[in-house]
């Protein structure tokens, strides 16, 4: 179980650096090199939201609080009852996890592979959440709309954004959807702060 937690949390602290680029989107929300270039100049955001992540037969349920500062991202993943499940924080140092002492500890590669079965998309999880592809790799646009979202991929994932919402003159997906290898990621936002 803990794996899996920790697999919840990893993943949300791929969704958090600057973002370039854009992808094709509908014209009711369409993403405009403005509004990707909006997106690049900001510096600090939170994110509040709800991430459950399907394995195989398994799957969690978990609220996310995500806070972004220039260069660190600090996640907290939490029960619905306000719990805390686990904690990262992400610099350019690496990866640091709070342990079951209460003590954040540097997680390698190789760690990460061993708890989560896999090593996650580093490099373009900041860039989907927020909508926006990864400038990090060829991307895949699908032409047609999959239940009002929109889709590519990157890297073998497939990426689906949905619920666009304006928030502070720039638009943000409220769903992002993520899978690869029988591995799927929701994840809800229920509010941005900017």
């Amino acid at each position: 179980m803990n794996r899996y937690f920790l697999l919840i949390l990893l993943v949300t602290q791929l969704f958090a650096c600057s973002s370039v680029g854009s992808i094709k989107l509908n014209a009711k929300n369409t993403q405009s090199q403005e509004n990707a270039e909006k997106i690049l100049a900001i510096q600090q955001w939170q994110l509040l939201g709800r991430l459950s992540v399907r394995h195989q037969s398994e799957s969690w349920l978990t609220k996310l609080d995500w806070k972004h500062d220039f260069s660190i991202d600090d996640l907290t993943l939490s029960t619905s009852l306000g719990g805390v499940v686990a904690k990262i924080k992400r610099s350019k140092a690496g990866v640091e996890m709070l342990d079951e002492g209460g003590v954040m500890r540097p997680v390698s590669e190789r760690e990460l592979r061993s708890a989560l079965g896999y090593v996650p998309p580093w490099a373009h999880l900041p860039y989907w959440v927020r909508g926006v592809a990864s400038p990090k790799a060829p991307v895949l646009i699908n032409n047609e709309q999959v239940l009002g979202e929109d889709v590519f991929s990157q890297d073998g994932w497939e990426v689906r954004l949905g619920r666009y919402e304006e928030v502070g003159g720039i638009v943000l997906p409220g769903k992002v959807y993520l899978s690869k290898d029988g591995l799927k990621i929701k994840l809800i936002v229920d509010e941005w702060l900017m």
